[in-house]
């Protein structure tokens, strides 16, 4: 019996009792994929499915831990995001969504070289399924933190976690391997020969993307790993994302800010933009998906927003959303300084929040004091049946990275790297763009890396990478919220800032184990 790399349709539902699911099927009673790759277009289209698969499957699942760091001026008092220890299966999170897309990037692996193509564009698919895996692991180490690590052949015997970093030694050297394959983004080719329009295909400029925050994941989080786990030079991780940082800065032909925070609602979040990186094509392509994947989660505006985002939003319901931001702290965020004489505002207060000053002005009673959030603008309602005119989802791509998180992540490597200027210019680079007040040393007692991190606060507010920022700098005593500040260190090696394993997973296979944390709790 030959070993077919056989990936069924139905992995999805299997995903709830192993980590995949792959057979040995003999070929004269089944069709195998070893039949059906004869041609580039067959590598092509299943790699056209990789990409389906990601935008399918990871916005499958909810924002599990992004929102329990992500910024609000209010949260239930029993909100999941304070630590309830006592509750362990409310911090359970699926990861079979992430196994899926793995499973769909390496199904062409084993026939680009049997079917007959140039050497480049084997090249540029060998390429896209080094990205693919790379951005799905970095999102298993930073939600689970160890995790099962597939290569490129299945497993057919149970497979326990491997730690969080020497998964991400592996996903680094995905992501270099994506680096050096992928062409830049102006010269992405179809088989046909068409030019790429938008910014969902993997190109060299995401792979750098994922490569400079597998390295800063790994480089800041390395309080979280074990002790036997830490032996490396962190400086040297920082040193690799400025330089993939950079390779994506300099090619200002292909990537550059939008003139405004405004364009960034208005182009970089609605369908990508020079700004984008990489995103998930979702905007005119509704017809291909159903009713339960068509209200998949592709950006928080639906936990933040209300009136005017949301068709049939009343202006006293933004006091009734999961999350919310008070007038004073967007005061407080965005601050007017003049110039000379010249009164100058911050131009993200009035691109992120909906008419700031007048809805200031709004009797409290109404408002509740809350600011009216506006960053995802273009509703997509029912056009028929009982639900006609009603709020489905935003009608906007979802995005994987903007220019100003490079910039910014740059500037927190040069401060790190105890390049103070470098880091400045960066951070300089995106207040220039806002109108905001450039930086100066007395800012938080100079502490420059600290002023960095409020600075993605401001400029990435709601747009869930503030959890992420916030670990990665080792902020969590200060900036989560409730008992997640008075963790101990020993609760951080255990796991405390990652997701909890589902009970199917531990039913096949003996090797699988719970998260250190979460298993004293059960």
């Amino acid at each position: 019996m030959k070993k077919r790399y056989l990936f069924l349709t139905v992995i999805g539902a299997f995903m709830m009792y192993a980590c995949e699911e792959w057979v040995e099927l003999k070929p004269e009673n089944s069709v195998t994929f070893e039949n059906a790759f004869d041609t580039e277009k067959d590598i092509e289209a299943a790699l056209f499915g990789a990409e389906q698969s990601l935008r399918v499957n990871m916005t499958s699942a909810p924002y599990s831990p992004e929102m329990r760091g992500e910024f609000s001026d209010y949260r239930q008092i029993n909100s999941y995001d304070l630590l309830r220890e006592e509750d362990p299966e409310a911090y359970v999170a699926q990861w079979n969504w992430n196994y899926n897309v793995i499973a769909a990037a390496n199904v062409a692996l084993p026939y680009i070289n049997k079917v007959d193509m140039p050497q480049e564009r084997r090249d540029f698919y060998r390429g896209e399924i080094a990205f693919f895996k790379a951005f799905v692991y970095l999102d298993l180490v930073r939600r689970w933190g160890d995790c099962v690590m597939i290569q490129d052949e299945v497993e057919l015997k149970p497979i326990g976690k491997t730690t969080w970093p020497k998964v991400t030694d592996y996903a680094i050297t995905l992501a270099k391997e994506a680096v050096r394959l992928l062409p830049e983004w102006n010269e992405l080719k179809e088989s046909s020969g068409a030019s790429v329009s938008h910014r969902a295909r993997p190109c060299k400029g995401a792979a750098n993307a994922v490569l400079a925050h597998l390295c800063a994941w790994k480089a800041g989080c390395k309080y979280m790993a074990q002790p036997q786990d830490r032996d490396y030079d962190e400086q040297q991780l920082w040193r690799m994302v400025d330089s993939a940082c950079s390779a994506i800065i300099n090619r200002q032909d292909i990537y550059d800010l939008e003139s405004t925070p405004d364009e960034v609602c208005t182009k970089t979040f609605v369908d990508g933009g020079k700004e984008c990186i990489f995103e998930s094509v979702f905007r005119g392509y509704w017809n291909e998906f159903d009713a339960m994947t068509e209200s998949n989660i592709t950006n928080l505006g639906r936990y933040y927003e209300a009136y005017p985002a949301i068709p049939g939003k009343k202006i006293g319901d933004n006091k009734k959303t999961m999350y919310r931001i008070l007038n004073s702290t967007v005061r407080e965020m965005f601050q007017d300084y003049t110039d000379g004489s010249t009164p100058i505002t911050d131009l993200r207060r009035d691109a992120w929040f909906y008419e700031f000053e007048k809805m200031e002005q709004e009797d409290e009673e109404i408002t509740g004091g809350y600011a009216y959030p506006y960053k995802w603008r273009y509703a997509r309602v029912a056009t028929d049946g009982y639900m006609a005119g009603e709020f489905i989802k935003f009608d906007q791509n979802k995005l994987g990275w903007r220019l100003a998180y490079i910039y910014l992540l740059r500037a927190e490597c040069r401060a790190r790297l105890n390049d103070r200027i470098g880091a400045i210019a960066d951070l300089n680079k995106i207040r220039d763009r806002a109108k905001a007040k450039r930086y100066s040393e007395s800012e938080y007692d100079g502490n420059l890396r600290y002023a960095i991190f409020k600075e993605r606060e401001k400029e990435l507010l709601m747009e869930g990478t503030r959890y992420f920022d916030v670990l990665r700098n080792g902020y969590y005593k200060t900036e989560l919220y409730g008992n997640f500040r008075n963790v101990s260190d020993q609760d951080v090696v255990d796991g405390v800032f990652f997701n909890a394993l589902e009970a199917p997973l531990f039913w096949d296979n003996s090797l699988m184990r719970q998260n250190t944390y979460w298993l004293k709790r059960q």
